[in-house]
């Protein structure tokens, strides 16, 4: 089953990834009159959230170049747990810092001063 989300085929879409889309966007709703404190913990939790969406999504494509070997057919089951694995991974990696998206976005979307016109920054 192909889980690439298709706009006119909402059935292909994973329920786990509906939820964390709704789960995401009514984050990034509550946010929508954000103000430009670099320390909104509502702003910084969506952004993490943002992050970790990204790196399962991440996770996934890298999972789908493997090649499977055959010697474990768990079927549906296996991808259920996968699935799963791969959002509580990201959720971990993103926690310890990911990749850096998150400060990113949490100083785009929240007007912090960018860090090479910040000179008490350096």
């Amino acid at each position: 089953m192909d889980d690439k989300i298709l706009s006119a085929s909402p059935v292909m879409v994973p329920v786990n990834q509906i939820y964390q889309n709704q789960r995401i966007g009514n984050s990034l709703k509550s946010i929508s009159n954000h103000t430009t404190d670099k320390d909104d913990p509502k702003l910084a939790a969506a952004c993490a959230e943002m992050e970790s969406l990204f790196l399962t999504h991440l996770l996934k494509e890298m999972r789908a170049t493997v090649e499977k070997s055959g010697f474990i057919g768990g079927g549906q089951a296996e991808e259920i747990f996968t699935s799963l694995l791969d959002i509580e991974l990201s959720k971990k990696m993103s926690a310890a810092g990911g990749i850096g998206l998150s400060d990113i976005l949490l100083e785009q979307l929240g007007a912090k001063s960018p860090r090479n016109n910040n000179p008490a920054s350096e």
